[in-house]
């Protein structure tokens, strides 16, 4: 073998030797430098002795013992507290309920519904809720009311619309009329349809007019059964004893003889509700007739309904006799005729031809 190639064969013989000798030296050095890193970070003992020595204790009572004396106590406050809170919103809600109860049951002109449409109607927009229901007319058990031609997203906002006014708007009731027997709104409580029922007190409700001011009909020119209409409306207002009632329809019975449609339509009303007279709904309905030949409104409004109630009677030959007269009964497309609608609309066209 040539002596370069044994050289260069013992080189490479000791080349992990010198590998592993290097590696031990590495190893002692970072023990030797980490050593000495130890002793400089470690605190020297007049280090240790300057140091403050803190001893912390855990204490194990309350730092209040007042609250562990009477918490008994508190827990039973804070429970009567909101019983307290929460009986007095089921009892002001008790008493609303028996107030709507009320309403509804002896209704009168001009009282108010919160109605939720939603029990009514299932084809609504989300914000279409609740709207404001007025009585316009009564007519025996027959309530007749106007919606609100808004709606409502929330309750408490018709109380808003109450205190801000909204009321007085001269578009604010629709115009069209919907009849109601006092059986139906009674239903409709019991349904949730109706949420609250309120009656202002005179003309004002929370603060607000809600009802415009009725002023007597001053004119020059005479009219017979004018004044005595009005007395007997002064006696009905205050008809607290049968005298008083007996006086009212006196003053009614000399009001239609003379021909005056409003005391027409009061003494029907008399008969109508057997108020110091006995009930008898024929008699009422002649009186009505009478009145709405005369074309008053009213009066052929209020013989629609009384005349659904009687088995003799037909509507439509009240319409055709009205047409014959010369009355126009257009006004009626306004009011929820429901099933005399088509025997109105065979007047309109007979009139016509």
């Amino acid at each position: 073998m040539p002596q370069s190639a044994i050289r260069q064969y013992e080189e490479d013989e000791h080349l992990p030797s010198a590998e592993v000798d290097q590696q031990a030296v590495s190893e002692a050095e970072t023990e030797e430098a980490e050593e000495a890193v130890a002793i400089v970070e470690s605190p020297t003992t007049d280090n240790v002795q300057d140091e403050p020595y803190y001893h912390y204790t855990v204490d194990t009572k309350d730092p209040d013992p007042w609250l562990i004396v009477h918490k008994t106590k508190i827990i039973v406050l804070v429970i009567f507290a909101a019983a307290a809170v929460a009986g007095g919103m089921f009892y002001k809600d008790m008493k609303l309920s028996e107030q709507t109860k009320a309403i509804i049951a002896a209704p009168q002109l001009n009282d108010f519904y919160y109605v939720d449409f939603r029990v009514i109607k299932d084809n609504l927009r989300p914000a279409e809720k609740f709207r404001m229901a007025k009585v316009k007319d009564i007519t025996g058990d027959v309530v007749t009311i106007n919606f609100s031609s808004y709606f409502y997203f929330q309750e408490h906002e018709l109380n808003e619309a109450i205190r801000y006014a909204q009321l007085r708007y001269e578009k604010f009731f629709q115009e069209k009329r919907h009849n109601y027997k006092i059986s139906e709104l009674q239903t409709m409580i019991e349904s949730g349809a109706i949420v609250l029922a309120r009656r202002p007190e005179g003309n004002m409700l929370d603060g607000n007019v809600v009802v415009p001011d009725s002023h007597f009909e001053s004119s020059s020119v005479f009219i017979p059964g004018k004044k005595e209409n009005f007395s007997g409306l002064e006696y009905l207002k205050f008809a607290t004893d049968g005298d008083k009632m007996e006086s009212a329809l006196i003053k009614f019975e000399e009001s239609a003889d003379l021909g005056f449609a409003k005391g027409q339509v009061n003494l029907a009303q008399m008969y109508l509700n057997g108020m110091a007279v006995q009930k008898d709904l024929h008699e009422s309905l002649a009186w009505l007739k009478k009145a709405a030949l005369q074309a008053y409104e009213p009066a052929i409004l209020k013989y629609e309904i009384v005349c659904q109630q009687v088995e003799s009677c037909a509507v439509a030959d009240f319409y055709e006799e009205l047409v014959k007269a010369g009355v126009n009964i257009e006004f009626t497309k306004q009011a929820d005729v429901r099933a005399t609608t088509k025997a109105f609309e065979k007047a309109l066209e007979d009139a016509k031809k």
